[in-house]
């Protein structure tokens, strides 16, 4: 074969990286808003406390190049292009083709997250599943180049479980089984000494690390730790694992005729185009918070302009929010779309887990702000934006300790650094604070009184109920209160949440 022809299979990565970072990059710096990696042996400590503890550290560490979506995409298909050149040398595949079946499904379990990427509890979840792939298929080629006289293959099966669980979680245990079936399909005389060996390892190493080690772990789960769980209120979304489903059975079956291979490609290839999450709703959402972090009101008002179909609350509570920061409520707040379309998820999403602490933040109502940061970063762990959330709240309130505290932490970050250090100056000299575009524009709207009840995750009635009850005393109190008002009047809309 020629190298052009040989070389096919990794152009295609490269294509895939463009539209990764092109079609999806609100989604990518999402994620890793949604992430937070720091350089403390602490935060380390804290991954280690469950199985596959060093899988998700480092994906902790590669989803913040996120940051810079054309970087970070371009990191995963390089890994990517490692694990083909991997697999085919491990699995010995005539063909490097069947190698972007695993690829394929690598790609769909970020591009399929949807709504998810607000709930997701696994730490560094769009990597660890690349990185636990290529360890998984890295041991099988340790397994195979080890000789097989002085029992050294027998002996590294439950070396590598014991080794592996602890390290990779899942994915140690994948590398095992797969080296029970790489034992059957080559001519040895241990295959069933191999087998049962991997068996036994399988079923006992996480029981073992359960009784001894990992006490946080659920039971239920040791067999699936660095795998993500796709539940919500005690109901579990079973087709969320789906690619990972295929991703394991692309290692175990691995077919040898050409056209079944080519078939194979085209089958994988089909999948990713049918199921890519194309909601419009969603990737308008993404868009119009990241123009909000970066106070681009006429970026989100472009972003709301020509919605597809209904639009969702978030979208036109963002939407009015950048009328009301342009000045332009009173002429343009009837000229956008409305609606209320339930987001495109098969769980309830809550406004208060997606947009409600930036907009609670936006209104000067810190306390509720500050509230669902905590127990979001207690229920589903801690990340930049929240961090960064809390950190604001403080300053405006004048906790600078408590503020402090919080930008200690990003500045342990490799992209947040720099956003940290400017608004530590502002504890040194206060008196910054109301000469920040952003600040600025909230502290008219901070309320005198200082209490926290319950909003009942309602978050666009609690906001209502806020801006109107509000005592007058500025004038952009009062003018909030009256636009508040003829909006919801003229519109006839009573806002209630799923």
């Amino acid at each position: 074969m020629r190298p052009t022809k040989r070389l096919l299979p990794y152009a295609c990565l490269l294509v895939l990286a463009v539209l990764l970072a092109v079609r999806e990059s609100d989604l990518l710096y999402t994620l890793q808003d949604q992430n937070l990696f720091l350089h403390t042996p602490l935060f380390f400590k804290q991954q280690m406390v469950t199985a596959g503890g060093l899988l998700t550290w480092a994906g902790c560490y590669l989803t913040q190049f996120f940051y810079y979506p054309m970087l970070g995409a371009g990191v995963l298909c390089l890994l990517w292009a490692f694990l083909m050149w991997l697999m085919k040398r491990t699995f010995r595949l005539d063909s490097l083709w069947l190698t972007l079946v695993p690829v394929a499904c690598l790609l769909l379990t970020i591009v399929t997250l949807g709504y998810w990427v607000y709930y997701l509890k696994l730490r560094g979840a769009p990597f660890v599943a690349t990185l636990g792939t290529i360890v998984a298929v890295a041991l099988v080629w340790l397994y195979r180049s080890l000789p097989s006289r002085y029992f050294l293959r027998s002996l590294f099966v439950p070396l590598s479980a014991c080794i592996g669980y602890p390290l990779f979680g899942f994915y140690g245990l994948l590398a095992t089984a797969l080296m029970a079936l790489t034992a059957w399909r080559t001519d040895g005389s241990r295959r069933l000494t191999d087998s049962l060996t991997a068996l036994l390892a399988i079923i006992a190493v996480p029981l073992v690390c359960y009784h001894t080690l990992y006490h946080e772990t659920n039971i239920v789960n040791i067999y699936w730790t660095a795998l993500p769980v796709f539940a919500m209120h005690g109901e579990r979304y079973f087709a969320y694992n789906l690619p990972y489903i295929f991703l394991v059975a692309s290692m175990v079956l691995r077919p040898t005729n050409k056209w079944v291979n080519l078939t194979v490609v085209c089958i994988a290839v089909l999948c990713v185009a049918i199921f890519w999450y194309k909601d419009d709703n969603f990737h308008r959402e993404l868009s119009m918070r990241r123009s909000l972090e970066k106070q681009d009101y006429a970026q989100m008002l472009a972003t709301s302009a020509n919605v597809k179909g209904e639009p969702t609350r978030a979208i036109c509570l963002m939407q009015n929010l950048a009328l009301f920061r342009t000045e332009r409520m009173e002429q343009d707040m009837f000229r956008y779309p409305n609606g209320n379309a339930h987001p495109n998820a098969p769980f309830s999403v809550r406004l208060v887990h997606t947009i409600g602490k930036m907009l609670y933040l936006q209104y000067g109502v810190l306390n509720y702000c500050y509230r669902w940061c905590m127990e979001d970063g207690v229920e589903y762990g801690w990340t930049v934006e929240r961090l960064k959330l809390m950190a604001k709240c403080s300053l405006l309130n004048g906790e600078f300790v408590a503020a402090q505290r919080y930008l200690n932490m990003l500045k342990k970050t490799d992209f947040h650094r720099a956003w940290a250090l400017k608004y530590e100056t502002f504890i040194h000299q206060p008196q910054l604070i109301g000469q920040d575009p952003e600040l600025k524009a909230i502290i008219p709207l901070l309320r005198s009184d200082n209490f926290l009840t319950a909003d009942q995750s309602q978050l666009e009635m609690f906001l209502i109920e806020q801006i109107l009850s509000t005592p007058g005393t500025n004038i952009a109190q009062q003018e909030l209160a009256r636009l508040t008002m003829r909006y919801y009047q003229r519109i006839r809309f009573k806002p209630i949440e799923p």
